[in-house]
């Protein structure tokens, strides 16, 4: 068994629908996991991953799509795929920054998110990150609802502290999953999804048809796939597209291996 990690960048908004009914204002929610933070189900990312295989990488070869993924959905026949996929987790997404003459946003992580991403990538035996979760006495946010790498700016219209050199030493292990510029949050609670309003025109008039959730580009989620020996045959350099709506440009993402 090998245990690949990846890292899904959004090129584009995201939205991989939870499929419940609600009666909220937001007609069509993202799915999200236990915390309430957006998530892509294994299923979906399976789905997604096979349909380009078939479409690309494997036209034709049958076998090969079956020997990875198993039998096609409906199928009379059990066979499971060679492959696991796990959830994929979101790890980090943008805010919007005020007072920066060089950035309008800037990604943002919660110390949940992270201590998540320890825990299930230690489960898996990848020590690269460790094994013990973020000391959150060590972060001292100063009365601030931020911390972060930037100093003078407001994210969100709030007050942001900068990180002292014990924050970025515990972060430093993080960074090619972070990069140079970040901040953290407590949590995500107080900054909702942005929600987009969906139309559709009938003759000639533009009419509201439902408002939807999306996961905005320069989010960051993780993924593990499992495979049975330490190569894998998908072509993980393509863009791939997850979710719905593909065809106005929804859910273009980029894997990179982080292991």
């Amino acid at each position: 068994m090998n245990v690949n990690l990846y890292k899904v960048e959004c090129l584009t908004n995201l939205h991989v629908g939870s499929g419940d009914i609600n009666y909220n204002i937001v007609d069509n929610e993202v799915e999200k996991d236990i915390n309430g933070y957006p998530m892509i189900h294994s299923s979906g990312l399976k789905g997604a991953l096979r349909e380009q295989a078939e479409k690309k990488q494997f036209a034709g070869n049958d076998k090969a799509v079956v020997d990875i993924f198993g039998q096609k959905s409906g199928s009379s026949d059990i066979i499971p795929g060679s492959y696991k996929f796990l959830d994929a987790n979101i790890i980090c997404r943008p805010l919007r920054v005020y007072g920066s003459p060089s950035m309008a946003s800037i990604p943002v992580f919660s110390l949940a998110s992270v201590n998540d991403f320890i825990k299930k990538v230690s489960a898996f035996g990848i020590t690269k990150y460790g094994s013990d979760e973020l000391p959150k006495d060590d972060f001292d946010f100063k009365g601030c609802e931020f911390i972060t790498t930037e100093p003078n700016i407001f994210i969100e219209g709030e007050k942001a502290a900068v990180f002292s050199d014990i924050n970025k030493k515990v972060l430093g292990k993080f960074k090619d999953i972070l990069g140079e510029h970040y901040a953290v949050v407590n949590n995500f609670d107080h900054y909702p999804l942005p929600v987009l309003a969906r139309n559709y025109l009938e003759d000639g008039k533009s009419k509201n048809l439902w408002y939807e959730e999306v996961v905005p580009h320069g989010s960051v989620f993780y993924t593990i796939i499992i495979t049975p020996d330490e190569t894998n045959a998908l072509n993980m350099e393509e863009i791939k597209q997850i979710g719905g709506h593909a065809s106005i440009g929804c859910g273009f993402t980029r894997f990179i291996k982080l292991n």
